[in-house]
């Protein structure tokens, strides 16, 4: 009985300070390996896309539209996969306000709008989408994917006329890519 006691003792006393040292450094890998940061670590692929977007700070304006816009916020968490194209509040703000207010006020014409930014069953890559003419949406419709050079000469992604920011942010259900604005759908006769 005491052989027992003594080995878990020297157990527990190997054991508590690797635990202690993994714990003081779980919030710098966090930090580091989430939040749109684009940093591919053991923690980068566990957020899904609502959780990877409020963690970065920078998509007030699309997380509320997706949460108006009948629940659309719950299904980004959902299984999945899902390519997001998503609207950083920079983005918005290009948009004339009224143009916002009007478009935030209507629901339906809101999900409209934002399941055009959703590609569902599917995790496109950046170099998935090189290779792609368009793709089609949940919405219904095709977006076009284009290049074009900078003024400094770089080639940019362009699906319809909306730059594409930042790629290939991995989530546990799928993957954002960061566009400068609102992709709009075709208008509905």
């Amino acid at each position: 009985m005491k052989t027992k006691s003594k080995s878990l003792g020297i157990l527990t006393a190997l054991m508590v300070p690797l635990l202690l040292g993994s714990l003081a450094q779980s919030p710098d890998v966090k930090a580091k390996d989430t939040a749109l940061g684009g940093v591919s670590g053991p923690t980068a692929t566990k957020l899904d896309i609502i959780n990877e977007l409020k963690q970065s700070g920078s998509f007030h304006k699309t997380l509320e539209g997706l949460t108006n816009a009948y629940g659309l916020d719950n299904e980004l968490k959902g299984k999945g996969p899902y390519t997001f194209f998503a609207c950083d509040d920079k983005g918005w703000a290009k948009m004339p306000e009224e143009d916002v207010t009007s478009l935030f006020a209507n629901n339906k014409k809101l999900k409209e709008v934002l399941t055009y930014h959703v590609v569902k069953g599917q995790k496109l890559t950046c170099a998935d989408l090189d290779a792609m003419k368009d793709v089609q949406p949940m919405q219904g419709g095709l977006i076009k994917v284009s290049h074009k050079d900078n003024k400094n000469g770089k080639d940019e992604m362009y699906l319809d006329k909306v730059r594409v920011k930042k790629t290939d942010i991995l989530c546990s259900n799928g993957i954002i890519h960061i566009i400068d604005g609102p992709i709009m759908p075709p208008l509905k006769q």
